[in-house]
């Protein structure tokens, strides 16, 4: 057997180790993004320089490799305030963000391209991830590095990484964090708060069965939730709040790290039954910039899997768990209401078959039989408008007659455009960014578990409880609506509870 020479087994180690970095199209070695607590001081010192490089890449001449390399640029692939994309600078928290328009052939392809209400919503992300990391491993000068996620289903408290104003760098100096950004609730920031658990939740995204339900509950909550959670006044502040500045802040690259994650345990349920199958979404090309700089473009396709994208996730919380046991109801519907200044309940008429048949009279158990078959129930909240964004989350419950209620989810406003309108669609959005819908926004909450609990059937009524937060877990009714103005008003058009 003959021995590689010593020279060649170096050249040959030096060549795939920059393959790696710079051909898109070779597979990454198979390695799992960690939550950012399980990172060792080596690949958070790794994160944190690639970071700062990214961003000392701003000032980078505009038709240059290092600037398409750069934060900003990467910030503006997913959304800017400009002409040809936003608008101008709304909201407040916006110190230091800047009116951007595309001004060569790179940034006109890349630019502004986020989805956000469709269908592609997770696998441009996704793909969009996959090459920031790869920028982020050449900026770092660390190609084992790989992007972690927050788990804020573990530990809702912003990690301390992001918390720190300063930090000691590899040459011993103790230099500014590019991780922190103040542009996010003091609370957050200063570790005193984390966010609420009705804003980290996926159980309503998990009950979903099929893409497109699965997709728009899982970006209405927890995606949208925790945006408009942690900027500084809620959505559409800075940075987090709003759309064309979210990805100025490190953060955001976690948090969407983690939606990716839910995506994918999501999908390993059944993958042969959930992954979008649509010619529309699979054939559809986007571009990104690679780790050397170039312009790339990729098929939906070609990109779709963690096996085709050479990755993997460490294990988390918020994956699906086994289905709850539905109690037997019906629909039940309501006229236009408006959401007061405090906790708004709605009593829910029930509809459809006769209370004999529907459940027990009230008082009496209604406990699901043993064996019963599971009838999923879905709380529908149609026509959701804004005069203004309120810069507040609303929680949402059922309850019974009783005053027993149980949380089903969370209404946030991450990309709502103020004007009465917001945008159309199931999960709280539809079409693109700017779009809006003609008749507001919709909102599906699964409330299998929360019918059987508390009992709910034509005899025993449902009411719809709407109650304010800032989304983090200390939040008080009259803490959220103090910055919420006077003349601010949510309404929505007609609610109802389906059972499939």
């Amino acid at each position: 057997m003959r021995l590689v020479p010593a020279r060649l087994f170096a050249f040959l180690v030096a060549f795939f180790v920059a393959m790696s970095l710079l051909a898109p199209d070779l597979a990454l070695a198979q390695a799992a993004r960690k939550s950012v607590t399980q990172l060792t001081t080596a690949e958070l010192m790794s994160l944190r320089r690639g970071v700062a490089t990214m961003m000392a890449r701003n000032s980078a001449p505009r038709t240059s490799a290092d600037f398409r390399r750069s934060w900003i640029y990467w910030a503006n692939m997913h959304g800017h305030f400009g002409t040809d994309c936003r608008g101008p600078i709304a909201g407040a928290g916006m110190a230091g963000v800047t009116v951007w328009t595309a001004s060569n052939s790179a940034e006109t392809a890349t630019w502004c391209k986020c989805e956000h209400g469709t269908d592609q919503f997770l696998t441009w992300h996704r793909m969009y991830l996959y090459y920031f990391e790869r920028v982020l491993q050449q900026a770092s000068g660390d190609p084992n590095l790989r992007l972690p996620y927050w788990d804020y289903g573990t530990d809702p408290v912003l990690p301390a990484a992001f918390r720190a104003t300063t930090y000691v760098n590899q040459a011993g100096q103790t230099v500014p964090n590019p991780l922190r950004v103040t542009a996010r609730r003091a609370a957050l920031n200063s570790g005193t708060s984390g966010l609420a658990a009705s804003t980290t939740s996926t159980s309503n995204a998990m009950a979903a069965t099929n893409f497109s339900t699965f997709r728009a509950r899982l970006e209405s909550a927890p995606h949208g939730a925790v945006h408009c959670s942690i900027a500084s006044g809620g959505c559409p502040t800075g940075l987090m709040g709003a759309v064309p500045a979210a990805a100025l802040d490190p953060i955001f690259y976690l948090h969407h790290a983690n939606i990716d994650r839910l995506y994918e345990c999501w999908l390993r349920v059944s993958p042969s039954g959930r992954l979008p199958t649509s010619a529309a979404i699979l054939d559809k090309t986007y571009s990104f910039i690679d780790a050397d700089g170039a312009l790339k473009q990729r098929r939906v396709r070609d990109m779709l899997t963690l096996s085709q994208l050479g990755y993997s996730y460490t294990a988390g919380s918020g994956c699906p768990g086994a289905p709850a046991v539905a109690a037997n109801t019906e629909v039940a519907q309501m006229s236009p209401t408006e959401l007061g200044r405090g906790v708004t309940s709605v009593p829910l008429t029930m509809e459809g078959a006769p209370a004999a048949a529907q459940g027990a009279p009230e008082g009496t158990s209604r406990k699901a039989a043993p064996g019963a078959t599971a009838r999923p129930a879905t709380v529908v909240i149609d026509g959701l408008e804004a005069t203004e964004v309120p810069g507040v989350l609303f929680n949402v419950y059922l309850g019974n007659r009783a005053g027993e209620r149980a949380l089903i989810g969370v209404i946030d406003f991450f990309g709502f455009d103020a004007g009465g309108t917001g945008g159309g669609g199931m999960g709280g959005t539809s079409g693109a960014h700017a779009g809006h819908g003609d008749h507001g926004r919709r909102f599906e909450f699964d409330a299998t578990a929360a019918v059987a609990a508390l009992g709910l059937s034509s005899t025993r009524k449902p009411e719809l409880i709407f109650e304010p937060t800032t989304g983090l877990d200390d939040s008080t009714v009259a803490q959220a609506m103090a910055s919420v103005p006077a003349e601010t008003k949510v309404t929505f058009r007609r609610a109802w509870l389906r059972v499939d």
